[in-house]
């Protein structure tokens, strides 16, 4: 999943990307979209993220619609790649179901490197992929659900 919508950086973030946190309406688009996911993907096992704000506030917001804690990796700072996120996949051998929440354009490239096929990730959109190893050409996308799609399912 990409983060939702957030701020620019700007002088509330000293011009910093890090502390970018989502808007008020990014939060709140997000909170109607975790419902949604909440009833789409009920069996999410495990939240990680990004350490960065925007990412963390996303993966709290859906963390808070499925009753789990979220949990935050470096590995999934901005410049995410491959390599990275299957070490990360790897370290949790027996959760069969993991949300990760990361940014552009490494989201991109991670469902393109792992299935071969290319995906327009909105902020706040969620790609379910099918996977039993994170290696190149080895997933299938089993579905996209931009945020719009997400909201609408909550309703």
């Amino acid at each position: 999943m990409r983060h939702g919508v957030a701020e620019d950086a700007g002088p509330a973030t000293d011009y910093r990307d890090e502390p970018r946190a989502l808007t008020p309406d990014g939060a709140a688009k997000m909170r109607t979209a975790a419902e949604g996911l909440a009833r789409l993907a009920p069996g999410i096992e495990e939240i990680i993220s990004s350490p960065l704000v925007r990412c963390m506030q996303t993966a709290t917001i859906v963390a808070d619609a499925l009753g789990l804690e979220p949990s935050q990796d470096d590995r999934l700072r901005p410049g995410a790649d491959l390599d990275a996120v299957a070490d990360l996949l790897l370290e949790h051998p027996d959760t069969e179901t993991i949300l990760l929440c990361g940014h552009q354009p490494d989201m991109s490239q991670l469902v393109f490197d792992l299935t071969g096929g290319s995906v327009a990730f909105k902020k706040g959109t969620l790609a379910i992929l099918d996977l039993t190893t994170p290696r190149p050409n080895s997933a299938h996308l089993a579905a996209l659900y931009p945020p719009a799609t997400l909201r609408a399912l909550a309703n």
